[in-house]
């Protein structure tokens, strides 16, 4: 029997088998209040209240096992939800962290929740283009991007509607606030680097992956590694330290990095704090004539 996860747990965050089935997405959105006559918004709502299912493999790093029997079925995965929620996923399968791809184990997610979302949009009256952005505030070097369709030509009439949904982490904002107050810069980089870093490698779940088969042990490691070596953890070693140890040094590096960025793009903490969101992705649909 082909098992199955959800989506958050397969690309974005842990890897983390829960059992046979499909697993519902949550799929919670917010649509801008639709503009009469606009396409845009009609578009916006179809994604937002039609479900789908997307059946994919994950990307594995390296060669199978030797040991390993039905490897392929091992890889295969069958995510549920709306369409809003499955392009959340995607973004958020994307993440990059100072231009670095965090996991490529979502690929071909992301190519079948493309497919499905084109063909559900097909439509000969408009032209449609979908991009799905994730950062914990604007310009942040760490960030999830996810587009489909072609960019309206510059003569174009575009209209424009946006739905929001959760990126499935945690919120950051309060906790940057209060921090900015004794910790400046670094205390609003703190709270967020602690987020990303939960979100990406929650301790327990992180550790039963590595401890456990095929594939979730190479996902996970690879995931490590990867976050590591964009962070500049020169000794991050997996399996000599715990992953709570791991994943301080892999905080602490993380908000190194957001600490100048946070500095160089705000006029104070408090600016910087008021402007932290990671718990949200958001959909930008436009349309125009062909």
């Amino acid at each position: 029997m082909t098992r199955a996860t959800s989506t958050v747990m397969d690309v974005t965050l842990f890897l983390l088998l829960v059992g046979a089935g499909a697993a519902a997405l949550v799929g919670g959105a917010t649509v801008e209040a639709p503009a009469a006559g606009n396409p845009a918004s009609e578009r916006a709502e179809l994604l937002a209240t039609s479900t789908a299912t997307v059946d994919y493999e994950l990307v594995v790093p390296g060669p199978e096992p030797s040991w390993v029997g039905n490897a392929s079925a091992r890889r295969q995965r069958t995510a549920h939800g709306t369409l809003t929620a499955l392009l959340g996923e995607a973004a958020m399968s994307r993440v990059r962290v100072d231009g670095t791809r965090v996991s490529l184990a979502g690929r071909r997610f992301e190519q079948q929740v493309g497919a499905t979302v084109e063909r559900r949009l097909a439509d000969r009256r408009y032209r449609t283009s979908v991009r799905v952005t994730w950062a914990p505030y604007p310009g942040a070097p760490v960030t999830g991007r996810f587009r489909l369709g072609p960019r309206p030509p510059a003569s174009a009439d575009v209209r424009a509607a946006t739905v929001t949904v959760a990126s499935g982490l945690g919120n950051a904002t309060s906790g940057a606030r209060v921090a900015t107050r004794g910790g400046g810069y670094r205390g609003a980089a703190r709270a967020v680097a602690r987020t990303v870093v939960d979100g990406l490698f929650p301790s327990d779940r992180a550790r039963v992956a590595l401890q456990g088969d095929y594939p979730d042990d190479a996902v996970v490691a690879r995931r490590y590694r990867r976050v590591g070596r964009v962070a500049g953890v020169d000794s991050l070693d997996i399996e000599d330290h715990s992953v709570a140890t791991t994943n301080r040094m892999l905080t602490v590096a993380l908000t190194d990095l957001l600490t100048a960025d946070l500095r160089a793009r705000f006029e104070s903490p408090a600016a910087a704090a008021a402007a932290i969101d990671t718990e949200t992705v958001h959909i930008t649909v436009r349309t125009w004539s062909p």
